[in-house]
C-alpha cells in the first residue's frame, strides 16, 4: 500500500509539474513595438510570426509608436521586447544611458530623406539656403541631414532659420509657404514630391541612413529562440517585399491612408531585408557615433558600441 501510495504521489506530482510548464509555455508573451512601415505591417498582416512563435510557446502582443524615440524609450523601461527605428534616434538614446541592442538592420538608404523646396526656381541649390527659413524635426536624422548637408558647402544651422516641427506640422508650413524649405524623410517626402515640389537633395552621398531592430538584454537571454524567429521572418518579408512591394503598399495604404502607387516608390528606395549586423554597418554606426558628438546633436559618445549589437 505505502509503494502504490508512493507512485500514485509521483505520477500526481508529475502532472502538476507538466501542467505548469505547459502553462508557463502558455503566458510566454513577446511584446512587440513597431512603427508603419512596409516589413513590420507585412509581417503583422501574414501572421506567420505568430504561428512560429506560438510553437515555441509564445503569444504576441503589438503596440504602435509614431517616433523613434518613443519606441525606445518604451523598449529601454521594459515596456516592449523588439523595437524597430532608424540609426540617429537610436545613437542618441545610447549616448542618454539607455541600455538595448542592436539585433538587425537593413541596408543603407540615403535616397529615402532628403531636403524638399517648392518647384519654383527659387532654390535650385544648397547654397541658396543660407538665410532661409527650414522646417525639421529636433534631434532626429533630418537635423543630423541638414547639419551635414549644409556643411558640404561651408554653412552651418547658424546661416539658416530653423523651424522646429513635428513632420505633420512641418508639412503644413511646407505646403502654406510659411517654410522655404523641410528636411524630412519617407513617406512625407515621397508624398510631397508627388504635389510637384522638388527634392533639392536626398542623403545620398552626405549621410548614411540604415533602419535597425532592437532588443534588450534581458529578453534576448532569456528568449534567444524568439529573437533568432523574430529576425528570420522579418528577412523573409523584406525579401517578399524587395521582390514585389505591392501587398505591402495595399497594406501600407490600409493603415496610413497614403496611396499605395506612393508606397511602391518608396519601397524601391530601399532593400527591406533585415539581416544581422555586419561590418560595415557597425562601421557605419560607428561614425555616426562620432558624428553626432562632433556636431554637438549628442553630449556623450557612446563608449564601446559593440557592446550594444547582438552576434548570435
Amino acid at each position: 500500500m505505502k509503494k502504490l501510495l508512493s507512485i500514485f504521489f509521483l505520477l500526481t506530482l508529475s502532472v502538476i509539474l507538466i501542467g505548469c510548464s505547459s502553462s508557463n509555455a502558455e503566458n510566454k508573451k513577446v511584446r512587440i513595438g513597431y512603427q508603419k512601415n512596409g516589413t513590420t505591417l507585412l509581417l503583422k498582416s501574414n501572421g506567420e510570426l505568430e504561428s512560429r512563435l506560438k510553437e515555441l510557446g509564445y503569444s504576441v502582443e503589438w503596440s504602435e509608436f509614431n517616433t523613434g524615440s518613443s519606441i525606445l524609450e518604451a523598449l529601454n523601461s521594459g515596456a516592449i521586447d523588439f523595437a524597430n527605428a532608424s540609426d540617429a534616434p537610436s545613437m542618441m538614446a545610447l549616448s542618454k544611458g539607455m541600455n538595448f541592442k542592436y539585433i538587425a538592420g537593413e541596408e543603407s538608404s540615403p535616397q529615402m530623406e532628403g531636403i524638399l523646396v517648392k518647384n519654383d526656381g527659387s532654390i535650385q541649390s544648397i547654397e541658396q539656403l543660407k538665410g532661409k527659413k527650414i522646417a525639421y524635426n529636433k534631434a532626429s536624422i533630418s537635423e543630423y541631414l541638414l547639419v551635414n548637408a549644409l556643411a558640404t558647402v561651408n554653412l552651418t544651422l547658424d546661416d539658416v532659420e530653423s523651424v522646429i516641427l513635428s513632420p505633420a506640422d512641418a508639412n503644413i508650413a511646407f505646403e502654406n509657404g510659411d517654410v522655404d524649405a523641410w528636411v524630412i524623410w519617407d513617406p512625407y517626402m515621397t508624398v510631397s514630391e508627388s504635389k510637384g515640389n522638388q527634392i533639392l537633395t536626398t542623403a545620398e552621398g552626405i549621410v548614411e541612413h540604415r533602419s535597425f531592430y532592437y532588443s534588450s538584454d534581458k529578453f534576448i537571454e532569456s528568449n534567444k529562440d524568439a529573437v533568432v524567429a523574430y529576425v528570420e521572418e522579418l528577412s523573409k518579408v523584406g525579401e517578399a517585399i524587395d521582390t514585389d512591394s505591392s501587398e505591402a503598399a495595399e497594406i501600407l495604404e490600409e493603415n496610413t491612408g497614403i496611396a499605395a502607387d506612393i508606397w511602391v516608390t518608396s519601397l524601391a528606395r530601399r532593400s527591406s531585408v533585415a539581416s544581422y549586423l555586419d561590418e560595415a554597418a557597425q562601421a557605419d554606426l560607428q561614425r555616426l557615433n562620432e558624428d553626432l558628438y562632433d556636431i554637438g546633436l549628442t553630449s556623450n559618445l557612446v563608449e564601446n558600441l559593440e557592446n550594444h549589437i547582438w552576434k548570435p
